[in-house]
């Protein structure tokens, strides 16, 4: 009797460390964000660093920028997006668009975020 009761917190432990590490948006590589960008009108391309580094370098499409630093506390910068268009959030290493990309999915979004970010990017920047 007590190898089942262990055994039976053995697994709802599992259960439970399992879907708390489930995510509510999906990563998508360079070569899925290729084929999106190729479907623009169908996403919403957000670019969640600094305006400094946004101005600085981009990836062509991602055309809105929203501070992750600012979004973290203000949720209502997201109150102008469409949520029935699924959004693609990408930073600069990956990072931060985890946090955002949360954020959004909370928010009630579609979310797809870029894996490592602009500077795992190998296509053009502008």
């Amino acid at each position: 009797m007590m190898k089942k009761i262990i055994m039976l917190l053995i697994a709802l432990t599992l259960v439970l460390t399992l879907s708390a590490c489930s995510k509510d948006f999906t990563d998508i590589s360079n070569e899925e964000l290729v084929e999106m960008l190729d479907n623009y009108d169908d996403y919403q391309f957000i670019d969640v660093r600094t305006s400094e580094e946004f101005y600085n370098e981009k990836i062509p499409g991602f055309n809105t920028n929203i501070d992750y630093y600012i979004l973290d506390n203000n949720h209502s910068l997201l109150d102008g997006l469409d949520k029935s268009i699924p959004v693609v959030i990408m930073c600069n290493s990956g990072n931060r668009s985890v946090d955002a990309s949360n954020i959004f999915a909370e928010e009630g979004f579609e979310v797809y975020n870029l894996e490592d970010g602009i500077e795992g990017w190998d296509g053009t920047t502008e």
